[in-house]
C-alpha cells in the first residue's frame, strides 16, 4: 500500500509548480521610448523589462507593458509562422497575433479563436498596429515584435479595434493590470500557411504587474511654524 506521503507529495508539487507557471509581464511608464519595433531585440541595453521562455515550443518572449500598450518581441528558430493568443481558455475566443516571414515577404494578422480553429479578423496595418518581423542570418533567429493596446474593445480601445467586426468575438475585451489571463503561444516551423496546424503549442497564464503608485514627498504640514521660530 502506497504511504500518505508518496500520493501527497506528487499533488503538492503540481500545486507549487502551478503557481510558479504565472507569468508576470513588467511594468514600465517609459516603454514607447525604451522599445523600438524593429524586429530585432537588443539585449545588451536591455530593450524590454521582462523575458520569457517557453521550453514546450521553443519560444523566448520579451515583453513589457505601458498604462495603454503591451509590447511583445516572440523569438523562433523555426521559419514558419509564429502566434500568441491573448484572453480566451483554449482557441475559443483568443486574440491571436500571427506573423511570418519568407524571402518573399513579412506578414502579420490578428486572428480571433473559433472552436479549434480561427477567423481572421484583420491585418495588423489596418488597425494600425506598430510591427516588424525580420530573419537575422547570422543567428537564424526570425523575430516577430509588436505594441499592442490594452483594450480592444470599449472605453478607451483604438477606434480601428471597435470598428472591427471580427474583434467583437474575442472572449475578452482587454487586460487589465493584476488580473490573470491566459496566453497561447504557438508555432509551426515547416511553413508559413496558417491553415497548416501548429507544430508547438504551450499556454500559459499571465499578469499584468500593477502599476507602481506614486508616493510624494512628505513637506510638512501646510502653515506650521518652523521650530526655533516661535516665542
Amino acid at each position: 500500500m502506497k504511504s500518505l506521503v508518496s500520493i501527497l507529495l506528487p499533488l503538492l508539487l503540481a500545486c507549487a509548480g502551478s503557481a510558479q507557471d504565472l507569468a508576470v509581464v513588467p511594468f514600465d511608464s517609459l516603454m514607447e521610448d525604451r522599445v523600438s519595433v524593429d524586429g530585432y531585440v537588443d539585449r545588451e541595453d536591455d530593450e524590454y523589462p521582462g523575458y520569457l521562455k517557453n521550453p514546450a515550443t521553443g519560444l523566448t518572449l520579451s515583453w513589457g507593458h505601458d498604462d495603454s500598450v503591451i509590447y511583445i518581441a516572440v523569438e523562433t528558430r523555426g521559419r514558419g509562422w509564429v502566434a500568441v493568443g491573448l484572453g480566451g481558455e483554449d482557441m475559443a475566443g483568443a486574440n491571436m497575433l500571427v506573423g511570418f516571414y519568407s524571402d518573399d515577404s513579412a506578414e502579420a494578422y490578428n486572428l480571433v479563436g473559433k472552436g479549434y480553429g480561427h477567423v481572421l479578423a484583420a491585418h495588423l496595418d489596418s488597425l494600425d498596429v506598430d510591427w516588424d518581423i525580420d530573419f537575422d542570418d547570422e543567428t537564424g533567429v526570425t523575430c516577430f515584435e509588436f505594441a499592442y493596446p490594452l483594450k480592444w474593445r470599449g472605453e478607451g480601445a483604438p477606434e480601428t479595434f471597435t470598428d472591427n467586426e471580427g474583434l467583437k468575438n474575442a472572449a475578452v475585451s482587454g487586460v487589465v493590470q493584476g488580473e490573470t489571463y491566459q496566453l497561447i503561444l504557438a508555432q509551426n516551423t515547416k511553413t508559413i500557411s496558417t491553415k497548416v496546424k501548429h507544430t508547438h503549442r504551450s499556454e500559459v497564464k499571465f499578469q499584468l504587474q500593477q502599476q507602481p503608485e506614486v508616493v510624494l514627498p512628505d513637506t510638512g504640514t501646510v502653515g506650521a511654524e518652523p521650530e526655533g521660530r516661535g516665542e
